[in-house]
């Protein structure tokens, strides 16, 4: 950097170094001190091991969030699984009650069927039996 520096002010000024007043190359060496100052203010330009630092760096911190943002899709799709499981053995249970439940349905409504058609065939028993037994006298 040094080195650099020196070249560069000794390419515009020169020899006029050694015999200038005091002050004497301000504007002069103002322009090349001017120009040093702004190359190394960022040293991001100069210092690629310091630029290849930080890339890595926002790589890394990407990555790890990344990472997290992984991590809790795994957590809500194993939680998610276990709910779809939950359903799944409800679903079962609920056939099973269901298909249950209609044949019992089935039985009383058989029940009922035979008990209202034995009514119907007494209730005509004892309407039709004393009308038979007139009609034969």
């Amino acid at each position: 950097m040094l080195q650099e520096l020196y070249s560069s002010f000794m390419e515009k000024v020169g020899g006029e170094a050694a015999e200038a007043a005091e002050n004497g190359l301000s504007r002069k060496a103002k322009g090349v001190l001017s120009e040093a100052c702004k190359k190394y203010d960022d040293l991001d330009n100069i210092d690629k091991a310091k630029s290849l630092t930080n890339k890595v760096d926002v790589v890394k911190s990407q990555m790890q969030s990344n990472i997290a943002g992984m991590l809790k899709n795994t957590e809500k799709a194993e939680s998610l699984a276990e709910k779809s499981d939950q359903l799944n053995e409800q679903a079962s249970v609920f056939k099973k009650k269901s298909t249950d439940l209609r044949k019992q349905m089935a039985w009383k409504n058989l029940k009922m069927t035979l008990l209202l058609g034995g009514l119907i065939i007494v209730i005509l028993i004892a309407i039709l039996w004393p009308l038979i037994k007139n009609a034969k006298n």
